[in-house]
């Protein structure tokens, strides 16, 4: 039964492509200027090795956490020199959040919003959702995961922020995932269109709506570009297969497992692709700001960013990533994975991942709890012409553990609702009778 759901969605998947494909044109690229001001916040010592010849604008600043920072106006050419120092040097992601005006940027480091979220004291984080969570594991399927990876990282040449295959692949991740929700009422997605220096590539957002506590919600993330020094725009030479494909693929699995069972979340559930993580989080920080500006009450953030790389010799299968986080949603992921993954096998580990590392930070930036899964050490080959699913080992296992933590972290944060959905069977009419859920009582 289960695959032949899968089968199905597969060959949805695909009739979607054509017209995925089609629809890109009118979400097409911004005509993307390389002399384009682009007004970055990077940690000191980064951007002084990164851009060490640089003559332009700069300015020391320090943020309400103590950071020592820069704020730099650069041009949107110099933004992959930094980028690349970041990688390649550091032997990290991200390092810097950009702007499209200077204002902007110094309303950003200047804020406190950051330092006062992360002294908030947030909802109890609890784990008493196991018997349902416990039941969704043995469904991961790294076969689809696997698919996913391979379509994503092979479709297109790259899924650059300002290349036209960047603007086809978010609406091919959104109509995959409606299609796994096989026209739920409760389940919408949308494309955000609302980053300013985002080229026009959108990101997606899936929404499952909740039942008593809708305006909580809690949201499972990844970043949808992909980034290469090999080629430009259209041309440039980016698979992303784990970077991150691999992260894509994952929330989609879970996706796919809490559409097949039917979940009906207590709290408001959004699944997030986000556009141009890669040349400074700005698909994301543009979404976490208007929820901010909006009053949103977001009660978790999970980032999912490349989930299918072991390292040989590796001590730990995932680390558990405790800056740019909040520490109590930090200590909810160790428990999660103790509760769930440790009893598999399973071994974890702490690690950090330095300024602005992924698309978590832009909500921790924010004010909200966020925190992060990651695969381990990085894969060597990240941002180049060789980050592909063979050289990843031609497989996604490694990928179905954070599938997993992230099945673990929607069940027991967004809650369940006693009763499951249970759509109309194809074809008939729907019921002119009274409502097939109720709602819960407010908890006590």
């Amino acid at each position: 039964m289960k695959t032949g759901i899968l089968a199905k969605a597969t060959a949805i998947a695909g009739m979607l492509l054509a017209g995925s494909a089609a629809l890109a044109h009118e979400h097409g690229a911004s005509a993307f200027d390389p002399m384009t001001p682009v007004h970055v916040a990077a940690e000191r010592g980064t951007f002084e090795a990164a851009l060490r010849d640089f003559s332009g604008q700069v300015a020391a600043r320090r943020d309400a956490l103590g950071r020592p920072l820069v704020l730099a106006t650069l041009r949107e050419h110099q933004v992959a020199d930094l980028s690349r120092h970041v990688h390649e040097v550091e032997r990290r992601c991200g390092g810097f959040f950009a702007f499209a005006t200077r204002a902007e940027a110094e309303a950003f480091v200047a804020s406190d919003t950051a330092l006062r979220g992360l002294r908030a004291a947030l909802p109890e984080y609890t784990i008493d959702q196991q018997r349902m969570v416990e039941g969704w594991l043995p469904q991961v399927s790294e076969p689809a995961i696997r698919a996913t990876i391979q379509h994503l990282s092979t479709a297109w040449p790259n899924r650059y922020y300002a290349s036209a295959h960047g603007h086809a692949a978010p609406l091919w991740i959104r109509d995959q995932w409606l299609a796994l929700a096989a026209g739920r009422s409760d389940v919408s997605a949308e494309l955000f269109t609302g980053c300013s220096n985002c080229a026009g590539q959108p990101s997606v957002i899936l929404t499952i709506r909740g039942t008593d506590l809708a305006d909580e919600i809690v949201v499972l993330g990844g970043h949808l570009d992909s980034i290469s020094y090999v080629g430009t725009g259209n041309g440039m030479d980016a698979p992303g297969a784990d970077d991150d494909a691999s992260g894509i693929a994952t929330l989609t699995e879970v996706l796919r497992i809490a559409m097949a069972e039917g979940y009906r979340p207590r709290r408001t559930v959004m699944f997030m692709g986000y556009s141009a993580e890669e040349v400074g989080l700005r698909g994301s920080r543009a979404i976490a700001q208007r929820f901010a500006t909006e009053g949103r009450n977001v009660v978790g953030v999970l980032q999912m960013d490349m989930t299918n790389y072991r390292a040989p010799g590796s001590t730990s299968d995932i680390r558990v990533m405790t800056d740019n986080s909040h520490p109590q949603l930090v200590q909810f992921l160790k428990d999660l994975f103790d509760v769930y993954l440790a009893p598999l096998g399973h071994t974890r580990s702490d690690s950090s991942c330095g300024y602005a590392c992924s698309d978590h930070a832009s909500w921790t930036q924010a004010g909200f709890p966020a925190a992060m899964y990651d695969e381990g050490p990085f894969f060597p080959l990240l941002h180049t012409p060789d980050d592909t699913l063979e050289n990843l080992g031609g497989d996604a296992v490694h990928a179905t553990i954070i599938a997993r933590l992230g099945l673990a972290f929607m069940g027991e944060l967004g809650l369940q609702t006693r009763v499951r959905w249970n759509p109309q069977p194809p074809g008939r009419p729907p019921s002119d009778g009274p409502p097939r859920t109720r709602p819960m009582p407010p908890r006590p």
